[in-house]
């Protein structure tokens, strides 16, 4: 019997975050040799950053981990960094910096800028996505729409009453039912909202993503928007699979040509 190929899914969350995670190893895990280990940061990413730079990320990610968070030892028992063959970090966007720690004085989008420098290869130090402007954004979505415009945005007064906007208006609110076809759907909404991100009305070319899209270059598009006061609608969790699946899942997700930019000035 193969070895079983071990992944790691640090997540800033204690509740949402690994309800996806879950759902997501049920619906595209499940019949591989794949084992994915959801592992909350303890206090949050960003201080697990911070712990990894002082040491020049010498330091061994799993078991700052297990220090920090001593429940998650029976989910570790065994296992060292060398077995996990990938490592992936799930945080939030959040300009208002309230989940950086506020140890120090640097602009949010500075120290999430080095955070994806840090964290920018799974085989290394861990791959870092962010949600924007939070996990919930996953849920923000209509079939085959990329947001209507009014949609697509949050502005940043209305940050804190997030949650609430997208619990009243979405499709499909419990992730821990969401199924192939949902999942689907969300993806396509993810490469319209990024075609409209790069101010594209046609729909991006996987060729394309792949040339030019990483999480880094989605933050960068992101600060143009912070300047206008306002996030723009993006999950890390579609972008997550369709990274990791590749070409064949974009050509089962993305069937639209055209994105609403083409309707309407956003």
């Amino acid at each position: 019997m193969a070895k079983k190929d071990y992944k790691a899914c640090i997540v800033e969350g204690e509740a949402r975050e690994p309800v996806i995670i879950s759902n997501i190893i049920r619906v595209f895990f499940s019949h591989n040799n794949v084992k994915i280990i959801t592992l909350p940061a303890g206090e949050n990413i960003y201080m697990l950053w911070k712990r990894l730079k002082a040491d020049d990320f010498d330091t061994d990610i799993i078991e700052v981990i297990r220090e920090n968070n001593r429940e998650m030892e029976g989910q570790l028992a065994g296992l060292e960094r060398d077995d996990f063959s990938e490592i992936y970090l799930f945080f939030d966007y959040d300009v208002h910096q309230n989940n950086l720690g506020g140890a120090d004085d640097s602009r949010a989008e500075d120290v999430l800028l080095q955070m994806l420098q840090s964290f920018d290869n799974e085989t290394e130090n861990g791959k870092l996505y962010i949600s924007y402007p939070m996990v919930e954004a996953l849920r923000d979505f209509e079939e085959g729409r990329c947001g209507r415009k009014l949609n697509c945005y949050v502005l940043l007064n209305e940050l804190t009453n997030y949650k609430n906007i997208t619990a009243r208006r979405a499709v499909y609110p419990h992730f821990r039912d969401y199924d192939f076809l949902i999942w689907r759907s969300a993806m396509e909404v993810f490469a319209l909202r990024l075609s409209c991100l790069l101010k594209q009305s046609n729909t991006i070319t996987y060729e394309k993503y792949t040339d030019i899209i990483t999480p880094l270059t989605i933050f960068q598009l992101e600060n143009k928007e912070i300047r206008l006061n306002r996030v723009f609608v993006l999950s890390a969790f579609p972008e997550f699979l369709l990274d990791y699946f590749g070409k064949k899942l974009w050509m089962v997700a993305v069937k639209r040509s055209f994105n609403e930019l083409i309707n309407h000035s956003c």
